[in-house]
């Protein structure tokens, strides 16, 4: 099948509601932003159908660390009378106090945590917040999108707010309660209570930011080796005993220790931010700078929304392709050292982190100059990255830029395509220069601004990391981008842990922080401004509105991806200038590829040499090129030997890196899980598929998981066996079962999934927010048996009734086979059989053959390299953000976020 190449681009757009002050200009929070000595600590058992309601539920009151009182709480509607006597004597025996859960919502929670501003930590609080809740509705003004908790009865007390912002982190605060909290006296003389919000952290979310990977309370407790263990339950939903109390009491106990573990950890970075302000990686590097007294952008100069038009227009994020697609190829697989801290460095980006303002100026002459004598060798001297600060109006007549498109017709992607518009489109300098080097042209530059940093902001200070002197960083003085790379390395050489901790700051500060776009969804439409490449479009009224982030500054999230997107073009040219080709690319990463009769150790030589041309661009104490031989190149064992390694890629990051043993079966070393997350593992760990051999190094560190791994291993298996079309998928029995994904009811749209179960049921047995079931995908009409109708009447003409697909869900479990025999349809209520439901087989069929539909050679049997498409654009449309996140590399993407705005715009 031929895919017709688009005639429509997308540009972003910048948009902003009328009169909206931006998060930068808000007024910091008044009033105490430090909890009391207490905290609370807790943990909720459920039932295990769809309501997953609340059964019991342990917590702990420490005052200063040390245990004030544990006890244990319940609702009576769902335990049995046996099972209320079984718990109290449980308690009784522990010395533990037993409340009901209204008690514990007013006495416990509201008393300690709201009243003597207590901390609340829980793992994945969200959850446990919902099950404590006797009623919920949607949240309003700045939690919009999130849930209102009500605990108690009276409106006098607090509800709780939790908005989702990913599977990592979540907004929780307490709301006004309804009554006076201002004493007369203060309101006489005009003053008011600072309004208490709350200290919640939720271990999980804390985890994540402090370690940068996401855990299960059971690998946390082995990460930080705590003293108390969560054991492993087969009994949710089953008798009360006393191993499962004792289980459900453990997990408080192992939760506290690891909330203590992770504060103390915290607290080494000497921050004056709390930690239950910190949420993700991006909060850490935020507290660093606000440490270090520098300003955001929109708090230091009003930029005229119509720049930042313009410059959202060239945003594109990373540079993700595949070169030679579902070939075998021998490569040597080359990495950026730091690629966004290090091209913030060689342009100087730094300088405008600290400044209190940017200007802005008309280069166009100077620019068409530079460009027209710039060669590859000028980017071997740091000085020539500096010209960079540029955005050019470009007219593309057939060169290799980058193309936001829907080339499968139907979400748009990023593509380094031909491209052809008769009209003005900007672009970062950076892609203008890579088209030079990549197709050998560049357009014709119509219009050009560079940028210059003001001076630098009057309040810097200096900050030791760690509160160690040797671990200082001076704004003023030090580009803190090089800074904390140094110090990463002569950590890491010291094999000191506090390594991981100044990788976090790095990539954290680096990127992200400066094209953060905030996400709130209206329940109706409300007017937005938008501001596209030509300046002030027009306004319209959208649901999708955006702001943007605390330390916005477009112009430098443009400038380094672009840069970035430049580093990688540069390695591509010198790859072809050496005789050698690619497979892949991937935001800061090259597999290189052999070519047919270069011998191995010629290949090696010039893959040297690729490396070698980037020496001098190294801003950074310790020597060496920036683009790096990684790991996988050597043999797994211990010998240090560079081994034969090959590289099979599908599509955009679905690809794996693999040697071969003395047998010729592959040796994975480096795999993706792109496109196979949604799936619940068909089987666990411990039962792996038969005739598939055990990994040669720690699966976390390749990437995937058990059962990715050996999809991956069989994929290539049958590349190398000549039959790259078919790859079997009955090398294991579970891969038959209905597939399985996680279903959570984040955000009230989602949960509204569920409206038609929850119609008529009392609030105890709904599905409730934050709970989690497991969903299937019905096969389509045309592969399920065909129902027999007894009562249809044999005589009857014309077409057949249309079956109605099925919308199956079932209640949350682990086991793929279990989940599907208690399936049904979410709307209508009635069983859905497990006949009826897509297999992992049915889901997995066409993984190995994914398409790259932004290029040609590129569809599902296609093999070899791909080609470049021409994209003669005639219609350039704006689009609002494309995803839920911004990663360290980019924009994550999200396909169940649409478009904010698509409207047209004029030839320039």
């Amino acid at each position: 099948m031929s895919i017709t190449t688009p005639d429509t681009i997308a540009l972003r757009a910048y948009t902003e509601k009328p009169n909206g002050k931006p998060v930068a200009q808000r007024r910091g929070r008044k009033g105490l932003d430090e909890p009391s000595p207490w905290v609370l600590i807790f943990d909720t058992e459920t039932r295990t159908d769809p309501s997953q309601a609340l059964r019991v539920g342990f917590y702990q009151l420490r005052h200063e660390g040390e245990l004030f009182e544990e006890g244990a709480f319940f609702d009576a509607s769902s335990l049995s009378d046996a099972e209320k006597s079984d718990l109290k004597a449980y308690c009784e025996s522990r010395n533990l106090r037993l409340r009901t859960l209204m008690d514990f919502n007013a006495n416990v929670f509201v008393a300690y945590g709201y009243e003597l501003n207590a901390s609340i930590a829980g793992f994945n609080l969200p959850f446990d917040l919902s099950r404590i809740a006797i009623h919920h509705g949607p949240a309003r003004g700045s939690m919009r999108g999130g849930f209102s908790f009500q605990l108690c009865e009276s409106r006098h007390l607090p509800r709780v707010q939790v908005k989702h912002l990913s599977r990592r982190a979540s907004l929780i605060q307490f709301s006004a309660p309804w009554k006076q909290e201002t004493p007369r006296g203060m309101r006489k003389h005009g003053l008011k209570t600072p309004r208490h919000t709350g200290y919640f952290v939720d271990v999980k979310t804390l985890a994540a930011a402090l370690l940068s990977r996401g855990h299960t309370l059971e690998s946390l407790c082995e990460a930080l080796d705590v003293p108390t263990r969560k054991a492993a339950s087969e009994s949710h939903g089953g008798p009360l005993t006393e191993t499962y109390l004792d289980y459900a009491r453990d997990d408080v106990q192992a939760t506290w220790e690891c909330y203590a573990a992770l504060v103390e950890q915290y607290s080494q970075h000497r921050l004056s931010t709390p930690a239950h302000r910190i949420i993700s990686e991006a909060s850490i590097g935020k507290a660093y700078l606000k440490e270090m007294g520098i300003d955001p952008l929109l708090a230091s100069q009003d930029v005229p929304r119509e720049l930042f038009g313009c410059i959202m227009s060239t945003f594109y994020g990373g540079r993700a392709e595949v070169r030679i697609r579902r070939t075998v190829t021998e490569v040597i697989y080359t990495d950026f050292k730091s690629m966004y801290p290090t091209v913030n460095a060689l342009m100087g980006l730094w300088s405008f982190v600290i400044a209190d303002g940017f200007s802005w100026t008309d280069a166009t002459v100077e620019t068409r100059a530079f460009l027209d004598r710039v060669t590859r060798a000028d980017f071997q001297h740091r000085e020539t990255w500096s010209e960079l600060i540029t955005l050019v109006k470009v007219r593309p007549d057939k060169e290799v830029l980058p193309v936001r498109a829907a080339y499968d017709g139907k979400v748009n992607t990023i593509g380094l395509n031909y491209l052809s518009y008769d009209g003005g489109i900007w672009y970062t300098l950076a892609d203008v220069v890579a088209a030079k080097f990549i197709g050998g042209k560049s357009p014709e530059i119509l219009e050009a601004i560079r940028f210059s940093p003001g001076k630098p902001q009057s309040e810097l200070q200096p900050i030791e990391l760690f509160g160690n002197p040797d671990y200082r960083i001076d704004p003023n003085k030090d580009d803190a981008f090089t800074r904390w790379v140094d110090l990463r390395d002569e950590a890491k050489a010291n094999k000191d842990p506090i390594q991981l901790a100044i990788k976090i700051l790095a990539n954290s500060t680096s990127y992200g922080i400066f094209i953060e776009i905030l996400r709130d969804n209206a329940p109706k439409p409300e007017p937005l401004n938008i501001f596209g490449p030509a300046g002030f479009i027009g306004d319209m009224q959208s649901t999708a509105l955006e702001e943007p982030g605390k330390y916005f500054h477009p112009l430098l999230g443009t400038l380094i991806t672009g840069a970035a997107r430049l580093m990688l073009a540069l390695a591509e040219s010198e790859a072809s200038a050496q005789g050698l080709g690619w497979v892949f690319c991937d935001t800061d990463s090259l597999a290189m590829a052999r070519p047919d009769g270069m011998s191995r150790a010629e290949f090696r030589l010039r893959a040297d040499r690729v490396s070698e041309w980037f020496n001098p661009l190294n801003p950074y104490r310790k020597s060496g090129s920036i683009l790096q031989m990684e790991d996988v190149n050597y043999a797994a064992d211990e010998t240090g030997r560079l081994e034969p390694l090959y590289a099979y890629a599908v599509s955009s990051k679905r690809y794996a890196l693999f040697n071969t043993d003395a047998e010729g079966r592959p040796v994975i070393r480096k795999a993706s899980a792109h496109g196979l997350g949604h799936l619940v593992a068909p089987y666990g760990e411990n039962d792996p598929a038969s005739g598939v051999p055990d990994p040669v190094a720690p699966l976390d560190q390749m990437g995937v998981s058990r059962w990715q791994y050996d999809l991956w291993y069989h994929i290539i298996r049958a590349a190398l066996e000549g039959e790259p079309d078919y790859v079997p998928l009955n090398y294991h029995p579970a891969l038959a079962q209905p597939a399985a994904s996680r279903y959570g009811a984040t955000s009230p749209d989602l949960l509204a999934w569920m409206r038609h179960h929850n119609e008529g049921r009392d609030y105890l047995d709904q599905v409730k927010p934050f709970g989690f079931m497991t969903s299937f995908s019905a096969l389509p009409s045309t592969q399920r048996p065909m129902r027999e109708d007894l009562t249809a009447d044999p005589n009857r003409r014309g077409r057949p009734i249309k079956q109605v697909t099925p919308k199956p869900i079932a209640p949350f479990e682990r086991h793929p086979a279990k989940a599907a025999a208690q399936a049904f349809d979410r709307e209508t209520g009635e069983p859905v059989p497990s006949n009826l439901l897509q297999s992992y087989q049915d889901s997995l069929v066409r993984y190995h053959l994914s398409p790259e539909s932004k290029f040609e050679n590129a569809d599902f049997y296609d093999r070899g390299e791909t080609r470049r498409r021409h994209v003669v654009a005639r219609r350039v449309v704006l689009i609002g953000k494309e995803a839920n996140g911004v990663g360290e590399f980019g924009e994550k993407t999200d396909p169940t976020v649409t478009a904010l705005l698509e409207i047209s715009v004029q030839k320039a």
